[in-house]
């Protein structure tokens, strides 16, 4: 399943009004046969293109009354909006999430932005550009016929190849420089 955009719906209806096979929009828009009618349907019925709703909670309203009571309760005992919710709470027995709280804090400058609040950061693999530039080695035991053995390998940073390995009874310094060596040699 894909994410529609707004405009994909529009493209998958105008598609529908110039008579191409439900089939194929689905299938290239990466959607079951019946979203696209989920979407033909009510352009048919009101002659106006469907529009997705904004995914998630609705944010709730913060009144004036909670807030200055927030702003009140900070001012007087300076902690953070984890420890006000418990206070506000224990002293006025108003339950006020400890993530509005901080939303409020946050608008009037009091708190700086909590970093692990924001969106996860993509992930991007570190591996230099270049082959042959760099590369990585590790030692890894195993079990062979009985008997523990060593494996080394060695890679290449960039185009994951192994470039040299070895097995061994144990893993030394000699052993791993043995591989490296036999490695320059190709």
């Amino acid at each position: 399943m894909s994410n529609l955009s707004n405009g994909d719906i529009q493209r998958i209806i105008q598609q529908c009004v110039n008579d191409k096979p439900v089939v194929e929009i689905a299938r290239y828009f990466q959607i079951t046969r019946q979203r696209v009618y989920q979407f033909i349907n009510p352009f048919r019925e009101s002659g106006e293109y469907p529009v997705l709703r904004q995914s998630g909670r609705k944010p709730q309203v913060i009144d004036d009354r909670a807030e200055e009571l927030i702003l009140a309760t900070y001012q007087s005992n300076n902690i953070g909006p984890i420890h006000l919710e418990r206070k506000i709470e224990e002293t006025h027995g108003i339950h006020i999430p400890h993530n509005r709280i901080y939303r409020v804090l946050l608008n009037h400058g009091l708190v700086e932005i909590n970093m692990k609040k924001r969106q996860q950061r993509k992930y991007v693999r570190y591996e230099h550009t270049h082959s042959m530039s760099m590369g990585q080695g590790d030692w890894k035991e195993f079990e062979l016929e009985g008997s523990k053995k060593w494996l080394i390998a060695f890679m290449d940073d960039s185009s994951r190849l192994i470039t040299c390995y070895g097995v061994f009874d144990s893993p030394t310094t000699e052993n791993t420089l043995t591989v490296l060596n036999q490695g320059f040699q190709m």
